[in-house]
């Protein structure tokens, strides 16, 4: 997999934070929107530094900035196992579907 700039990066968190929030409110119990906030929390403070960094910066590589790859990777893999259950309306899900492991696969691409 190539590896994506921080603007690319960007663009993509901020589609699977949109989606992840049809998500929460799909989700039916406290702890399906547990797991989803969960997962937004986390989304969202990368998003937060990412958009600190210059325009002009926006080419370079992107790395993981507020969490290790390896936690990031596995908090996805793990809300990937679980998502199926949460949404409910197929169009969240195929978008959601798609988004995760596109965020998946460029961060296992960049790995090492």
């Amino acid at each position: 997999m190539s590896h994506i700039t921080i603007s690319q990066a960007s663009e993509l968190i901020w589609d699977l934070l949109k989606t992840l929030e049809d998500c929460y409110w799909e989700a039916s119990s406290c702890k399906e929107k547990d797991q989803v906030f969960n997962l937004i929390q986390i989304l969202n403070a990368e998003y937060m530094e990412l958009a600190k960094v210059s325009i002009q910066d926006h080419h370079y590589e992107y790395e993981v900035i507020t969490t290790s790859q390896e936690m990031l990777q596995q908090t996805l893999i793990e809300f990937q196992q679980i998502s199926s259950n949460i949404t409910h309306r197929h169009t969240t899900a195929v978008r959601l579907r798609k988004l995760l492991n596109r965020m998946a696969s460029n961060l296992a691409g960049s790995h090492g």
